[in-house]
C-alpha cells in the first residue's frame, strides 16, 4: 500500500511547482516535504520529480499524481453522500488536472467551468494547453484526468463523449489578401504568404491546403501562441491563419477579414476525454453547456474503454 500522506507531498509540488509552495499549501515544513518525496521514491524504486527549477513530475510520478487525485475525488463524493461529513467536505478542494486546446477554452468551454462554479461543492481545475490532435497523450501517459481530443477512441479507463464539429476558416484581411493574392489563392502564392502557427505541433494550414489543393505544403508562418492573438494578427493585415468560426465569422460578415478560399471550412471533430472517476459528476454541468457550443454541431454520445 502506498502511503497517501507521501501521495499528497507529492501532488502539491506538481500544482505549486516548488517544495516551498508545496510546504505552504500542506502547512508543513520543506524538509517535512523532501522527506516524504524522498521514502516515497524508495517505496516504488523510482524518481518521481525532476528537481529543477520550476520542479515537475517525471512520467512515473504524474500517474502516481492522478492516483491520488482519483482517490481523493472518490473519497469527497463518498462523503457528500454522507450529511454527517457534509460541512467538512464544503472546503475539500477538489483539484482536477485537464488539457484543453486554447481555441476551446477561449471560447465555449468557459460556460464549462461556469457552470461547475454554481455547484455547491465546485471543482477547481489546472487547465493546461494542449493542442486536439496531441492532446490524448497526456491522458496516456497519465497528466491529465480529462482532455478535449480529435481522438475517438478513449484509452483505457476513459470515457469519450462527442462534443461535435470545431469550424475553422482559412482567413486573413482584404489587405492582405491584395498584396499577397492579387491574382487569386494558388499553391505559388501560399508558400510566399506568411501564415500563423500555435505551436511547433499545429498543423491545420497544412491540412486546410491538403483539404482544399490536394498537396503537401508547410507554408512560411509566424508563431503565436493565442487564438485570439491569431485574429488580432490577420486583422493587423499579418498574415492568414486557421481562425475559428465563432471568433472571425462577425468579422468576415462585416468585411474586416475574408475567407482565402470562400466555403471552404476546416472541420474538426472534438471528443470530450475523462477520467470514468469523474464522468458522472462532469455530465450534470456538461450537458447544461452542451447547447451553448453554437460553433460545434452533431449529436452527442459517449464511448466508455475499461482499465
Amino acid at each position: 500500500m502506498l502511503d497517501y500522506a507521501h501521495l499528497e507531498a507529492l501532488l502539491s509540488v506538481e500544482r505549486e511547482k516548488s517544495f516551498e509552495g508545496a510546504a505552504r499549501s500542506l502547512g508543513i515544513t520543506s524538509s517535512a516535504i523532501s522527506q516524504r518525496i524522498k521514502t516515497l521514491e524508495e517505496r516504488i524504486g523510482a524518481i518521481v520529480l525532476n528537481r529543477q527549477t520550476p520542479v515537475t513530475t517525471t512520467e512515473i510520478g504524474s500517474v502516481l499524481c492522478r492516483h491520488a487525485e482519483t482517490v481523493l475525488l472518490l473519497e469527497e463524493e463518498v462523503m457528500l453522500q454522507n450529511q454527517q461529513h457534509m460541512q467538512s467536505s464544503k472546503t475539500a478542494t477538489r483539484k482536477i488536472k485537464i488539457a484543453v486546446n486554447d481555441d476551446s477554452l477561449s471560447n465555449w468551454f468557459m460556460e464549462v467551468l461556469r457552470e461547475n462554479s454554481k455547484e455547491e461543492t465546485p471543482y477547481l481545475f489546472d487547465v493546461s494547453i494542449a493542442d486536439q490532435d496531441y492532446s490524448i497523450n497526456q491522458m496516456k501517459s497519465g497528466s491529465a484526468l480529462a482532455a478535449i481530443s480529435t481522438e475517438k477512441t478513449p484509452v483505457q479507463g476513459y470515457q469519450s463523449t462527442f462534443l461535435g464539429i470545431h469550424v475553422y476558416r482559412a482567413s486573413t484581411s482584404p489587405a492582405f489578401v491584395e498584396r499577397y493574392f492579387p491574382d487569386g489563392v494558388t499553391i505559388e502564392a501560399l508558400k510566399k504568404a506568411p501564415a500563423l502557427r500555435y505551436s511547433s505541433e499545429d498543423d491545420l494550414q497544412q491540412q486546410w491546403i491538403s483539404q482544399v489543393f490536394g498537396v503537401d505544403l508547410q507554408p512560411t508562418s509566424h508563431t503565436i501562441p493565442s487564438t485570439h492573438g491569431f485574429v488580432n494578427a490577420c486583422l493587423a493585415d499579418i498574415a492568414w491563419g486557421m481562425n475559428p468560426a465563432l471568433l472571425v465569422d462577425d468579422h468576415i460578415k462585416n468585411g474586416e477579414l475574408v475567407e482565402l478560399v470562400p466555403g471552404a471550412a476546416l472541420n474538426k471533430p472534438l471528443y470530450w476525454h475523462c477520467s470514468r472517476v469523474i464522468a458522472k459528476p462532469f455530465k450534470k454541468f456538461h450537458k447544461k453547456s452542451h447547447g451553448r457550443r453554437k460553433h460545434l454541431s452533431g449529436p452527442e454520445h459517449s464511448i466508455n474503454r475499461d482499465s
